[in-house]
């Protein structure tokens, strides 16, 4: 079998840096994790959400989530249109956005969007 099939895609560091140089005038916490304890906000926080082989196998299908925890809906919806900016320049497609949420107890906006693409590992491009 040819050893492309066993490759993995990893895209994080793409992500990771996209993500941290968001066109906003905002400072915000970046993390890759959601924290343990209280953390500042605006928070923008990802995470690689799928990473999946497809029925081609030269071909997987990565999706990475990013959670947006903001204080007000005006900061949340400025980091969003930075997020889905930069998400989209890196070639991914915004495949899920979840609705408005205001969390009571933490007295806080989250916002969840998921993006995607299938990669041909051979390349390492982006396709479909």
């Amino acid at each position: 079998m040819d050893e492309v099939q066993y490759r993995l895609v990893d895209a994080r560091a793409q992500v990771r840096s996209a993500l941290a140089q968001l066109e906003t005038e905002q400072s915000y916490t970046l993390r890759s994790r959601h924290p343990k304890g209280q953390t500042a906000l605006p928070a923008v926080i990802w995470f690689e959400y799928s990473n999946t082989g497809t029925d081609c196998p030269v071909v997987d299908r990565l999706v990475f989530q990013v959670e947006l925890w903001t204080e007000h809906l005006d900061s949340q919806n400025d980091l969003a249109q930075a997020v889905n900016r930069a998400m989209l320049e890196l070639g991914l497609r915004r495949i899920y956005s979840g609705p408005d949420s205001y969390d009571e107890s933490g007295a806080c906006c989250r916002k969840i969007f998921r993006f995607g693409r299938k990669v041909d590992k051979r390349s390492m491009r982006l396709i479909d």
